[in-house]
């Protein structure tokens, strides 16, 4: 009887834990159409260069140092605000940045920053560290857990002026394996600084890359773009 009490209490636990899960925090982009009146946690890149901190959805790596592809109306500034000592920052050429969850007071839509270009502040902003998990194509298409999460995956990239894929395997002039796993990639031509650093075939360029992304719907918006030299 005993043994018994202790299984349903088990599985007890096991659906309290499974129905208090986090649920996916929304990205800076998606809060930017109406900015909330309180601290809401959002996922977006530390981005800091000598202008000052702010926080931004997208990042091209591929250029001389690292950009925002989004304009200032698109950001967050951050003022002077230095990356607490916890976080994964990377340095490239006087430019620090890194994937954050951040939260603040939005203040109202006013002109922030040198010259106010930003359309947007934070008051009392907090950084904490995002643990970013890589998955494999196949597993995109096959868990729905990943649903509405940001993630990592590294596969091939082919963009055309139709469509831009992910592929888990390519052959010569970047024609995809039999079999091979693909997903769509949403906005796939936005970061033009990596699109250059990869192979031409006729009008389709392709190459190995790793990519940060969100999955949503069965297609993944890139966040930031970076070529590998060979495949994974």
């Amino acid at each position: 009887m005993k043994r018994k009490h202790l299984f349903a209490l088990f599985i007890s636990l096991l659906w309290v834990s499974a129905c208090s899960s986090t649920p996916s925090l929304p990205l800076l982009a998606e809060l930017l159409p109406g900015p909330p009146a309180y601290s809401q946690p959002m996922v977006a890149f530390f981005y800091r260069d000598e202008q000052g901190a702010r926080l931004v959805s997208h990042i091209s790596v591929s250029a001389e140092r690292p950009l925002p592809l989004d304009p200032p109306a698109q950001q967050v500034w951050l003022g002077g605000l230095d990356p607490p000592p916890e976080l994964v920052i990377r340095e490239v050429d006087g430019v620090q940045y890194g994937l954050v969850i951040a939260q603040g007071v939005w203040r109202s839509a006013g002109n922030y920053g040198p010259g106010g270009a930003w359309l947007y502040t934070i008051e009392t902003p907090s950084l904490q560290p995002f643990n970013l998990v890589e998955v494999e194509l196949k597993q995109l298409l096959a868990d729905n857990r990943y649903e509405g999460q940001v993630v990592t995956t590294r596969a091939a990239l082919l963009v055309s002026s139709s469509t831009s894929l992910l592929v888990d395997l390519i052959g010569p002039g970047g024609v995809p394996a039999a079999n091979a796993y693909q997903i769509k990639l949403r906005n796939g031509d936005r970061d033009q600084a990596a699109l250059a650093r990869l192979q031409v075939s006729g009008a389709v360029r392709y190459g190995y890359t790793e990519v940060i992304g969100l999955w949503k719907r069965g297609q993944l918006e890139p966040l930031l773009i970076s070529p590998l030299p060979q495949a994974p």
